[in-house]
């Protein structure tokens, strides 16, 4: 017999599944999540700002 609410209980185990290899491959081939491209864009502005106060000093 066919039980909807189990069906959404083996979905989530397969996503438990799933989801790691997944984040796995996409890491692994150059993807990047948002938040995380968002710091490294952050960081490189606070370097190039550095880099320039550097240069203007010498």
């Amino acid at each position: 017999m066919f039980h909807p609410f189990g069906m959404g209980k083996d979905l989530k185990g397969m996503e438990k599944m799933v989801k790691p290899a997944l984040e796995k491959f996409m890491k692994d081939s150059g993807f990047v999540k948002k938040d995380e491209l968002e710091q490294l864009i952050t960081k490189i502005d606070q370097l190039e700002k550095k880099i320039e106060e550097l240069e203007k000093k010498v």
